[in-house]
């Protein structure tokens, strides 16, 4: 292994924590919650219970036949590993003119330069993934990207393998949370119609849906989305008083904006501006469902930069590659919105 191999391949790992996993605040906060997980496995499967018994009691007097009934409340969603590698390529001049040269000849190191360029593409890369590409479809199981927030929650979208419908209330317990009420009552989606960010939609859209019935505390609950719809709820809170500034021990401290409303925590994320689509979108995410799996052999590493001259019909040029299999995951999807047309 060369001296150049060594160096760049250190000066990745070194820095990849960072430079991946804490510029996001969803990644940020799964990271402190030590829910980004490197793992194994032919899939990602876990055992999820989604309903309960208590419609099998029975009041009854003495000598009334009891009733003995059973009642399946357990499911296995199965999640495949979606893979994504980056080329990192230099060529044989790079290497005579600028990798070796000396400090006045040197106005850029260009192969550390591409290390860095390489460590923001697997970050932006893992950003788009979270938020879907944009798109407002959500990533099926069958498609090679990682599924998303909005795979999760979107509607209709089979998640899991599990097949779930809110015309025919297949698996509404697997569906995300609606914003016109529970789930179970419902046959038709209303997280696309257009609605107002404000205080008191907020607290309908927790309180009087899915995400109250299956929360099991209210620090969970992130509330994500871009600058815009932030600030002018920052500005009705403010108006009215109830303003809160995170705390001074706050762990995410990469620079996001947030502030309190009634215990969650709502966060500006600057990537949700850039597009017109994402900047009308609104997470409501219960982060103790979700999980961001990564595989403990394709985890961000960096290969070696190899010498393609030495094979056969090969070229003066140096490659590596970085590689990433792993999946986003959410084990309780009505414990969660999104909704797409918020102004």
């Amino acid at each position: 292994m060369s001296d150049l191999t060594n160096a760049t391949r250190e000066l990745f790992v070194r820095s990849l924590k960072k430079e991946v996993f804490m510029k996001m605040p969803f990644y940020d906060e799964l990271e402190r919650r030590n829910q980004i997980k490197f793992s194994g496995g032919k899939y990602i499967e876990r055992l999820v219970d989604f309903d309960e018994m208590d419609d099998l009691a029975q009041a009854y007097v003495t000598n009334e036949t009891l009733t003995d009934s059973a009642k399946d409340t357990l499911a296995k969603p199965r999640f495949e590993w979606k893979k994504f590698q980056i080329p990192l390529r230099y060529d044989g001049d790079v290497e005579i003119q600028n990798a070796n040269a000396g400090n006045e000849e040197q106005l850029l190191d260009l192969v550390d330069n591409l290390v860095k360029k390489a460590q923001r593409a697997a970050r932006l890369k893992m950003r788009s993934n979270a938020f879907n590409g944009g798109s407002t479809t959500g990533r099926s199981d069958t498609q090679k990207e990682f599924q998303s927030l909005v795979s999760a929650l979107d509607h209709d979208v089979t998640y899991g393998t599990m097949a779930r419908t809110l015309l025919t209330t297949t698996r509404p317990w697997w569906q995300g949370a609606d914003p016109a009420g529970l789930t179970a009552n419902i046959t038709t989606s209303s997280q696309g119609t257009a609605t107002n960010f404000t205080i008191s939609n907020i607290r309908k859209w927790v309180n009087e849906t899915d995400v109250a019935t299956y929360m099991e505390g209210e620090g969970d609950l992130m509330i994500l989305t871009c600058p815009t719809l932030f600030n002018k709820l920052r500005a009705e809170m403010e108006s009215k008083a109830i303003y809160n500034a995170p705390p001074k021990d706050d762990t995410m401290k990469q620079g996001f904006n947030k502030m309190i409303l009634d215990g969650m925590t709502v966060v500006s994320d600057p990537y949700l501006q850039t597009t017109s689509t994402m900047k009308k979108w609104v997470f409501i995410l219960n982060l103790a469902e979700w999980e961001l799996r990564i595989s403990s052999q394709r985890n961000f590493e960096m290969t070696e930069f190899e010498w393609q001259a030495k094979y056969t019909n090969g070229l003066d040029v140096y490659l590596a590659r970085i590689f990433v299999a792993g999946n986003l995951l959410c084990w309780k999807n009505n414990a969660n919105m999104w909704l797409s047309e918020v102004s």
